[in-house]
């Protein structure tokens, strides 16, 4: 905001207060890794969070999906033009009429055996903080305790909303839907940060326009007859069609779509049989497809539907065929893409900024609420390429809590104005 500037002092103090947390910081990353909880399932999580933001000014409110943390932190400083004050319950004066900025946090875990190896690895058999939501939570809590003690630096008010069910459960479009953004104070940006391991430590990216592709899914079961193994002619095996739906599935895309509109479709699964010597009934499959444009869907899902039946006709066997419909693509905003570039450059150096980082066929819940309101998703380096996120192996680098929490203060105390001198 051209109005105002940031003091020498006011830098000085931030980095101060954020190298004095960080220790506290890191320990709170480790104890949420070492108890991952499913998507909706994260109450153990959530009490944490909200254990956390009682030391804070924020008022944490009700939840909006049982295991969401919402809170919202009031700046006290000078309001920018147009801005206007409310009484608040004890009396003092609070913004409620200003500018609101909206940072987001992931907090579910995945369905994965940890293997990452370090004392805090995972307590909790089968899950995993294996996308770095443990890191992106600890950083948001970390912002929100930071900013608690700078509430004279801004004016309007911070939404910190600590997300449950990001991983396939869409627990974004849920939150959104229940109207996390339209509630006083309506948002008027939202940003989040999520780890790359791609990224050195330190360093952030985040792409203009279309940055992540959509992500649907489906699921195909085929179902023969049971045997012997040693008598397939008096059996129909479901395996054998659900190898040629796999085969076709991979030609499928070259051949119904245009080669210049990027689709990824991958199977993830297949479950069939329980001995050696016997027949099964039944044969399921699943998969993730990927891709940018939204006018693609029909054509996928028509194929994928002719492909089953086709095969399993052919095969003598039946199927059921279902197409979920997921997250929609990501979409950055311009605007607020170059304010983050330009604050954290600002704030951090030139050489804190990536511009190599192009799109992704990953996929996010946050492009719901980037549907709603102008946003970025931003991508902040944990420098371990050789392990990326999904891996068993994965944890966040704590090397980044200390420039994500700086990242994220900067970007609210700029977007809402620090009073000059």
């Amino acid at each position: 905001m051209d109005n105002y500037k940031i003091t020498r002092e006011l830098k000085s103090t931030l980095k101060e207060m954020i190298q004095e947390l960080v220790p506290q910081i890191t320990e709170f990353r480790h104890e949420l890794h070492r108890q991952p909880e499913l998507g909706f399932q994260e109450y153990e999580t959530a009490r944490r969070i909200r254990e956390q933001l009682a030391r804070t000014k924020a008022e944490v409110l009700p939840p909006y999906l049982e295991t969401d943390t919402v809170a919202l932190l009031y700046g006290e400083g000078k309001a920018s033009e147009g801005s206007e004050g409310s009484e608040g319950s004890e009396g003092t004066e609070r913004q409620t009429h200003g500018r609101n900025i909206t940072l987001r946090a992931d907090i579910d875990a995945l369905a994965l055996t940890d293997r990452c190896g370090k004392p805090w690895q995972s307590d909790n058999s089968g899950k995993a903080h294996s996308c770095g939501h443990d890191g992106h939570t600890a950083i948001l809590l970390g912002t929100a305790l930071v900013l608690s003690n700078m509430t004279n630096s801004f004016s309007g008010s911070v939404r910190f909303v600590f997300q449950p069910a990001e991983e396939q459960l869409g627990g974004g479009k849920a939150l959104v839907e229940a109207g996390v953004l339209e509630a006083d104070p309506k948002a008027d940006a939202v940003f989040a940060l999520h780890s790359w391991p791609e990224l050195p430590v330190g360093t952030f990216a985040a792409k203009s326009g279309l940055s992540m592709a959509a992500s649907d899914g489906f699921s195909i079961t085929v179902r023969g007859k049971g045997g012997h193994g040693a008598k397939p002619h008096l059996a129909v095996n479901p395996i054998i069609p659900a190898a040629h739906i796999v085969h076709m599935i991979e030609e499928a895309v070259t051949q119904s779509i245009d080669p210049l509109l990027p689709v990824v479709i991958s199977i993830c699964q297949i479950h069939s049989g329980q001995a050696n010597n016997v027949i099964p009934e039944e044969a399921v499959l699943s998969g993730t497809i990927r891709y940018y444009e939204p006018g693609l869907k029909d054509i996928i899902d028509k194929r994928l539907g002719e492909i089953a039946r086709g095969c399993c006709l052919a095969a003598g066997a039946d199927c059921d065929y279902t197409y979920r419909k997921g997250y929609i693509p990501l979409v950055n905003d311009k605007g607020q893409t170059e304010f983050v570039r330009g604050t954290l450059i600002k704030w951090l150096g030139a050489e804190a900024w990536d511009d190599s980082l192009g799109k992704t066929t990953s996929s996010e819940d946050f492009s719901f609420y980037l549907d709603k309101v102008p946003g970025t998703f931003i991508r902040i380096g944990t420098g371990n390429p050789e392990i990326n996120l999904h891996n068993p192996e994965f944890d966040f680098n704590d090397s980044a809590i200390e420039s994500g929490i700086l990242a994220l203060c900067a970007l609210a105390l700029e977007y809402l104005g620090i009073e000059s001198e």
